[in-house]
């Protein structure tokens, strides 16, 4: 009787977890395709998870508030991975991050007979790493382009003084460059121009894609200057000096930053070192001499 009783238990367990499973592979099958081919390929991270992304995020759309919509949008935005994700990817992507990390801490803890209450800790890492991860792309990539818009600056700046509009300088020096952020931003500005918008709503676009003080001002100049009809080439080249002073300052500011980041590894870490690597042997001198 026992034994026909344990049977039936593994067959409604068998059961249970084939419609689970069943379930689950209509869940994500009955997602439709999504056309990606105007789409980067996600990064690694996001790319090894993505067939689990990809069906949540088609569930969830219904849901997601115009609020939460243009926050996220924004932040996709001033990263740069707008051409990599879109807003119900990333919400997608804090539930998947959330219940993995959750799953993965479980199996863990469990292991090292460990409290669970750390897991609540991975979860809500998982949760709010995406946005976490914009943040940083955002903050690389506002970097990279104040590093390097001096020198596109100077390329335009040439093209102008030989002669060139504005426009086709911007094309001759988006030829010129490699692909990075600051080729990507102006990339975009003669796409738009292309399309018909104004040179100037044009401009503005570019501006509100970077929020930095710098590119602000940059493209202000510019529009000020062409609706006065000045000539463009001293304009570039002053705000080409001009964010050159502003990275040299960006740089001296965080050269004396570094004297006070680093004094909490010093106490920290290196002077209890120094501590024992000194007081050990005058420990065991002052001992000996005692006894």
């Amino acid at each position: 009787m026992n034994d026909y009783f344990i049977y039936l238990s593994f067959i409604g367990i068998a059961l249970v977890l084939s419609y689970i499973t069943w379930q689950i592979f209509i869940f994500i099958s009955s997602v439709p395709d999504e056309q990606r081919d105007y789409l980067d390929k996600p990064p690694f991270i996001f790319h090894i998870l993505w067939f689990l992304i990809k069906p949540i995020s088609f569930y969830i759309t219904p849901f997601i508030s115009k609020k939460n919509s243009e926050r996220i949008e924004k932040k996709l935005i001033f990263a740069g991975k707008d051409f990599i994700f879109k807003v119900k990817d990333i919400i997608a992507s804090k539930i998947v991050f959330s219940l993995t990390l959750l799953f993965i801490s479980i199996l863990l803890l469990e292991a090292c007979e460990l409290d669970l209450t750390y897991s609540i800790a991975f979860s809500i890492y998982g949760f709010i790493y995406p946005e976490l991860w914009l943040r940083s792309e955002k903050l690389k990539r506002e970097r990279i382009i104040l590093r390097e818009i001096p020198f596109f600056l100077d390329i335009i700046v040439l093209c102008v003084e030989a002669g060139l509009t504005f426009i086709n300088a911007v094309d001759q020096a988006v030829n010129k460059s490699n692909q990075t952020p600051t080729r990507q931003e102006f990339s975009r500005l003669l796409a738009d121009v292309k399309k018909g918008v104004p040179r100037s709503d044009a401009l503005r676009k570019m501006s509100s894609r970077v929020e930095h003080a710098s590119m602000q001002n940059l493209t202000s100049a510019i529009i000020q200057a062409e609706s006065m009809g000045m000539n463009l080439g001293p304009i570039l080249r002053g705000q080409a000096e001009q964010r050159r002073v502003e990275r040299f300052l960006r740089a001296e500011k965080l050269a004396l930053e570094a004297p006070v980041k680093m004094l909490f590894p010093l106490v920290a870490f290196i002077f209890p070192c120094t501590f024992i690597v000194i007081g050990f042997p005058l420990y065991v001198m002052m001992k000996d001499a005692f006894q």
